[in-house]
């Protein structure tokens, strides 16, 4: 099922009531208003907001984080969240099958080549050098998503996830099973979608 990427109001989304969300949202913008705490505390507010709009605007969603940190929504049950920030914009996922996302701002930065595969760097070395560094983050937010789903990011090394880009959108990683990935890149960053594939 292809995810809906949302950057606006929450009262402007379209859901079909099974697609996966990804609201791009800024931390300090008019969404993230009449929000208190610090950062961590403001984007779990913006989550929860939007498993209140998916929910069918329940007044009762609680957020709780797993041993690892990871945001977990205990209610309503047969929700998963996710959560990435970079840059002063959050990337909230939410569905009904378990999600993972990630964001990354861009940079001209080299790659950072001993976190690929040989697969992973030959494909990249074959890309012109202006194109390496966006074609890198790319597959490093597919890497981050695919290791957030596996439960356990910092105990999986990068070059240990194998990603394979089909195209500017779409993508598979594998470590521990095998996800399906979405990304898309705006003028500063590069976010990816990552849940299990059937």
């Amino acid at each position: 099922m292809t995810p809906i990427w949302h950057d606006g109001p929450l009262s402007d989304l379209a859901w079909d009531g099974q697609s996966p969300v990804a609201w791009s949202v800024a931390e300090t913008g008019p969404y993230a208003a009449g929000l208190q705490g610090d950062a961590r505390a403001i984007r779990q507010g913006l989550a929860a907001a939007l498993i209140h709009k998916l929910a069918g605007d329940t007044d009762d969603v609680r957020l709780i984080r797993s041993p690892a940190g990871a945001p977990i929504v205990s209610a309503p049950n047969g929700w998963y969240l996710s959560l990435s920030s970079r840059g002063a914009h959050a990337l909230i996922g939410a569905a009904r099958q378990p999600i993972a996302v990630d964001r990354e701002v861009i940079d001209d930065h080299a790659p950072l080549w001993d976190m690929l595969t040989p697969t992973e760097a030959d494909a990249l070395r074959r890309l012109p050098a202006l194109a390496q560094p966006r074609a890198w983050f790319r597959r490093w937010t597919i890497k981050e998503a695919h290791a957030k789903l596996v439960g356990e990011p910092r105990r999986i090394r990068p070059e240990a996830i194998e990603t394979v880009v089909t195209d500017p959108t779409h993508a598979t990683a594998t470590f521990e099973g095998t996800s399906r990935c979405w990304s898309r890149s705006t003028t500063d960053a590069i976010e990816t979608i990552a849940q299990w594939s059937p």
